[in-house]
This record gives C-alpha cells, sequence and structure tokens, in this order.
C-alpha cells in the first residue's frame, strides 16, 4: 500500500486531493486581468467624459484596485476586492452603476459596460496573457503521477477558466474544472469545494485546498478541507491570508511524496 504526501515546512499532510482557485494561484492575475481591468477603466473613463460625469468615490474602489497615479495603469489589486472576486455580472453592474450615475439610462449603461468587456474579451484572445506561476508545472506533475487528483475552484466561469488554463498548457493536468456557474454560492461559501470534492469522489477532510486570498482560505474552512495554503506570489500581502494553516511564497515551498507499506 501507498500514501501520497503534500510536504510543507517540515511537515507531511497525507491528502487525496488537491483544489486549486485560478487567478493569482495557478496563473499570473495581473498579467491577465490586469490588462483587462486597464481596458475596462480607461473606457469607462471616457465614457464618463463623453457624459460631463465623474467616478462615484473613485475608479480605484470601484475594481479594487491600485493605481500608480490617477489614470495610471493598475500596479496590484485588493484580494478581497470585486476585481478578484466579482462575477461577470456583478462587475457589470458595478460599473453600470458609474455610468447611470452620470445620466446614462441604466440599460444603456448596462450594454455599453456589456460592451467594454466584449471589446477587452477580444484583446485577451489576441494576446492571451496567461503565464503560470513559478514552479507550479512541477508540482502539478509530481502530483499526478503520485496519484492525487487535482482540481480548479474559482470565481470565473467554468468556460472562461478552461480557455485560460488551455491558453496556458495546463487543461490537461486538472481532473475537473470548477467555475463559479457550476455553484449556488460562490466564494467564500464551501460550494465549490464540494463540487470539486464530489466530480473527484473524495472527501473535503481529504483535500488540500490553495488560493491566494481570504475567501479561497474561508471557503476551505467551511467546507472542512483538511489544509488551507495561502500563497503570496511574488513577495505580495499576506495580511488577508491570516485564516491560511500555511502561507508559502512560491510552489517551491511544497513538495510531493510517497510512502510505500507494506
Amino acid at each position: 500500500m501507498s500514501i501520497s504526501y503534500l510536504t510543507i515546512a517540515d511537515q507531511e499532510v497525507a491528502c487525496q486531493a488537491l483544489i486549486f482557485d485560478k487567478d493569482g494561484t495557478l496563473l499570473d492575475f495581473m498579467e491577465l486581468w490586469g490588462r483587462w481591468a486597464d481596458e475596462m477603466m480607461e473606457r469607462t473613463e471616457r465614457k464618463l467624459l463623453e457624459l460631463g460625469g465623474e467616478w462615484i468615490g473613485s475608479a480605484e474602489k470601484a475594481f479594487g484596485v491600485i493605481r500608480s497615479e490617477p489614470n495610471g495603469r493598475i500596479l496590484d489589486y485588493d484580494r478581497s476586492g470585486p476585481l478578484a472576486l466579482a462575477t461577470a455580472d456583478e462587475l457589470t453592474g458595478v460599473l453600470a452603476w458609474q455610468l447611470y450615475g452620470s445620466g446614462l439610462p441604466w440599460h444603456e449603461s448596462v450594454d455599453a459596460v456589456r460592451e467594454f468587456a466584449a471589446s477587452a474579451e477580444e484583446q485577451l484572445e489576441i494576446d492571451r496573457p496567461v503565464r503560470p506561476l513559478p514552479g507550479l508545472l512541477t508540482l502539478l506533475e509530481h502530483a499526478r503521477a503520485a496519484g492525487i487528483k487535482i482540481a480548479v475552484a474559482t470565481s470565473d466561469t467554468t468556460s472562461s477558466a478552461i480557455k485560460h488554463l488551455r491558453w496556458a498548457g495546463l487543461e490537461d493536468l486538472f481532473d475537473c474544472i470548477n467555475g463559479r456557474d457550476l455553484v449556488q454560492e460562490g466564494k467564500p461559501a464551501p460550494d465549490l469545494v464540494f463540487e470539486a470534492c464530489r466530480r473527484l469522489g473524495v472527501q473535503p477532510e481529504q483535500a488540500v485546498v490553495i488560493g491566494d486570498g481570504g475567501a479561497d482560505m474561508e471557503m476551505a474552512k467551511r467546507a472542512g478541507a483538511r489544509l488551507a495554503i495561502g500563497i503570496a506570489s511574488g513577495g505580495g500581502p499576506r495580511s488577508h491570508l491570516a485564516a491560511a494553516d500555511f502561507v508559502v511564497g512560491d510552489y517551491g515551498e511544497l513538495g510531493i511524496r510517497v510512502r510505500n507499506f507494506d
């Protein structure tokens, strides 16, 4: 008989499944969504200027981002903010409210934001700006070789998640990919973990959840996952990961080990 373990720090944790968040956990968040948000903010600002209006509050607060300067490029994002966690419909509502507040009828505001989003998505299709985090591929390959099942649990839609992982050449390494559209409640509710475990054929207490946001950690805790591991790639902030059992800076801090027992 053999048992597979995830190694972290000086510990070994038996696990049958790894469940990953996608953006900021598997793929560089700013490389993908930073570009998308830059274009969405630029188009929204142009429309507000055309209407003679301005942001209600601020652009940074509406998106949950940090910019280099007013109207500058996005430098970072709030891991618990709209850009990180909102669904497409929720973010459409946030931006449509900005246009509506400047005098544009609601239905026209929604149509305008959807047009902005379609244009931004078209540019993503052209550029395909996806970059797996360092060390990720090695961890995934070692986990598969050890018989550990691997899933994605993301606030993005399932179809979008599959597409982005395909662009990155990672799609075939996952046993299942689960988006917000597959469950009743999104993060931090436990639904995405439960759905991933159901499809993998494991119990939540046999799974380790890895994510870059506080909502990922809370989701794992609510689901009764074996461990919640936060990743703060590139020296990113860690304060939002206070609920994690462990926090790592990169995937080189994690390993896979198989022990054989007679």
